[in-house]
Formats: C-alpha cells, sequence, structure tokens
C-alpha cells in the first residue's frame, strides 16, 4: 500500500480516486504506480512525484495491447509498472482513463489511424489556442468544440499576442455571439499580461492540455505561466504569422500554481474524427431545432418542415454556424466509414501480431 506522503506525491500530478481503484490488482502484485509526462520517438518516461523512469512495454502487456485487451500508452496515463535495471520500468497495465483526447484527423482518407488515435488521457480541459491577430478563426473554434466534446472534455478559449492589435477587447464580445458559455481569456505572453487570471482559472492538480496551429504562441503560454523558460520557442514569419513546429513531443508541466500543463505539438490540419451524432450533439442550438423537424432523419438541407431551415431563413440561425456544421457532418461520416473499414483490419492484425510473437516470430 502507497503511505499518505507517496498517496500525496501521486495526487500532485492528477491521480485521483478512479486510479486508485483500478490500480488495487496491481498493487497486490508489487507494481507501482507511474504516470506518463513525457513521449516522443515511441518512448515514455513516467514520473511518480519523486522518480521518473523511461518506460517500456513488457511482453504480457504487449500481448494485451495487440488483442485490444489493454489500449496503446499515451501521455497523461497513469501505468501499473514494474521497476528494473537503472531507471526503467516495464509497463504492465494501463489504468482507468477519466478521459481519452483522440488525434483530429488530417482530413486524407487513406491516413486515418485508428489503432493509435488517442494520444492523450486524463485530461480535465483542453485551451484552445490562437493568435489573435494572425490566426482568430470561429470556424476553427467551432471545429476543436466539436471534437472536445465528443471526447467529453471542457474547453476555454485563450487568444495570445494581444498586444499586437487594436481594440482586442472586442474580440471575446465576437466568440460569445457565437459560443455564449466559452471562457475566453486575452493573453499578451512576452508582457503576461492576462497570464495570472488565466493562471488562477486553473485548478491545483487539474490537467490541461493546451491545442492550436504552428506559432500561436503555446510554447511562450508555458514559458510565461511557468514564470521561467521550460519550453523552447521560434520567430513566426512576419506576413502570416505562421511558425515551425517548437514542440515536437508531448510533455506534461507542473506549473508554479499547482496545475498541470501538457504541451503538444502544432496542428496544421483539424479533420474530424468524431461521428457525425456527435457533430449533430456538439451544435446544442442545432440539435434543439433538429427537434422540432417534422421528419425525425430530416438532414435539415432542404425536407418539408424542417425547423433548422425555419430558423436559418428567419434570421434565428446564424448562417455562417449553420453551413459549419453541414460541412463538420459531413467530414464526420466519412471518416466514420472509413473507421468501421480500418476496424476490421486492424482486428484481423492485431490477432496475427498476437500469435506470431508467441511464436517467437515477431518482436516490437
Amino acid at each position: 500500500m502507497y503511505n499518505h506522503q507517496e498517496e500525496t506525491l501521486l495526487q500532485t500530478y492528477g491521480w485521483q480516486s478512479c486510479h486508485a481503484q483500478s490500480f488495487v490488482p496491481y498493487e497486490n502484485l508489487g507494481y507501482q504506480a507511474y504516470r506518463i509526462v513525457r513521449e516522443g520517438k515511441g518512448l515514455f518516461w513516467g514520473f511518480d512525484g519523486e522518480h521518473e523512469l523511461l518506460l517500456k512495454r513488457s511482453g504480457s502487456f504487449q500481448n494485451l495491447e495487440d488483442l485490444g485487451v489493454q489500449p496503446s500508452p499515451v501521455i497523461g496515463d497513469w501505468c501499473a509498472v514494474l521497476p528494473y535495471g537503472d531507471e526503467q520500468g516495464l509497463i504492465e497495465g494501463v489504468l482507468e482513463r477519466t478521459t481519452a483526447f483522440h488525434k483530429p484527423s488530417a482530413g486524407d482518407r487513406e491516413r486515418v489511424d485508428v489503432s493509435s488515435s488517442v494520444v492523450a488521457a486524463n485530461i480535465d480541459k483542453a485551451a484552445i489556442v490562437q493568435d489573435i491577430r494572425n490566426d482568430f478563426n470561429l470556424r476553427k473554434t467551432e471545429r476543436f468544440l466539436s471534437l472536445l466534446h465528443a471526447d467529453g472534455i471542457p474547453a476555454i478559449l485563450i487568444l495570445t499576442k494581444c498586444d499586437l492589435v487594436e481594440e482586442a477587447d472586442l474580440y471575446p464580445r465576437r466568440v460569445h455571439a457565437r459560443f455564449p458559455d466559452l471562457q475566453v481569456f486575452l493573453v499578451d505572453n512576452l508582457s503576461g499580461k492576462g497570464a495570472a487570471e488565466l493562471a488562477e482559472s486553473l485548478g491545483k492538480r487539474t490537467t490541461l492540455m493546451v491545442l492550436g496551429s504552428s506559432g500561436a504562441g503555446k510554447s511562450t503560454l508555458l514559458n510565461c505561466l511557468s514564470g521561467k523558460s521550460v519550453a523552447k520557442t521560434q520567430e513566426v514569419r512576419i506576413s502570416d504569422g505562421r511558425g515551425r513546429h517548437t514542440t515536437t513531443s508531448r510533455q506534461l508541466h507542473l506549473l508554479p500554481n499547482g496545475a498541470l500543463l501538457l504541451d503538444t505539438p502544432g496542428l496544421r490540419s483539424v479533420g474530424m474524427n468524431s461521428s457525425s451524432l456527435d457533430v449533430e450533439d456538439s451544435f446544442a442550438d442545432i440539435a434543439l431545432l433538429a427537434s422540432q423537424c417534422r421528419f425525425s432523419d430530416c438532414s435539415h438541407t432542404g425536407e418539408p418542415g424542417c425547423a433548422v431551415k425555419q430558423a436559418l431563413l428567419a434570421g434565428e440561425l446564424e448562417q455562417d454556424r449553420y453551413l459549419n456544421y453541414l460541412k463538420l457532418r459531413s467530414e464526420a461520416q466519412s471518416w466514420e466509414e472509413v473507421l468501421n473499414m480500418r476496424k476490421q483490419k486492424d482486428k484481423h492484425l492485431g490477432k496475427l501480431l498476437y500469435h506470431y510473437r508467441r511464436e517467437g516470430l515477431y518482436e516490437r
């Protein structure tokens, strides 16, 4: 059993009662709990509040992973680990996840990755980070909100580089006109203006994941909240505000106020990876209107008695929001078709890998 001190150290990194309950069978076998705090190039590093270990999958875990019994480890996961050698450990199990974030699709039907679609776990909140001058885009915000809604992760919006525009206070009004309940923070990363208000909103021992395009200011934001340089930053092009990938791996950072921030690589595209039903559910206003349509399977594109089209014609529904809803729903439907085909292939491949490994013909 973990003593009180060890339990407190684990809680500092987000350990919750559900993790403790999930860990009981492993604890009885002498394993230890570590959270994956760094991931890159197929390698994992775990931390228990005191010690960091380089983690690898054990042979038994690999077999269970191939059969789909155990999920692939990702950043943020709590794992049952058997320490060995010099600062290394074997992953014997992934503990229950409170949430799991799925990587946005690249938008290419041939590149949908089903087997490793989950890229972060145990996320309490996500921050959509946008460069207010070059990257502010309500449609892109809507995409992120829909994806996060499908994964059950609350979101906030952080607009960076606010010193580069005039009347920055007008931007939250534009956001709230479309997303009334979305919390918006204006932050100037260099001067630190607005950072204190953002930090106060982050709960102790909670994990915040930052998402955004390259050059949006995620790494600079991390440095600002940390009060020191913990992440590399690079210049962006003045012409369009684009930047190269400063962050190339995922890493969990403990902030001075006790919150945990997960820094992620910049996203160049944000394709849908959730079901069409999840997309529809994320547009609460349209979903409410849809419940009033004459036909239950109304597509809202021309059927008689469509309450959504009636609201659109009456000016009660914003046209841009309606058009983006149709676009995201269509993308989600295409993704679902590819997903179903790939699931069948991956299930067959997993069984083959399991049997090959049992015969000593395959090693990860």
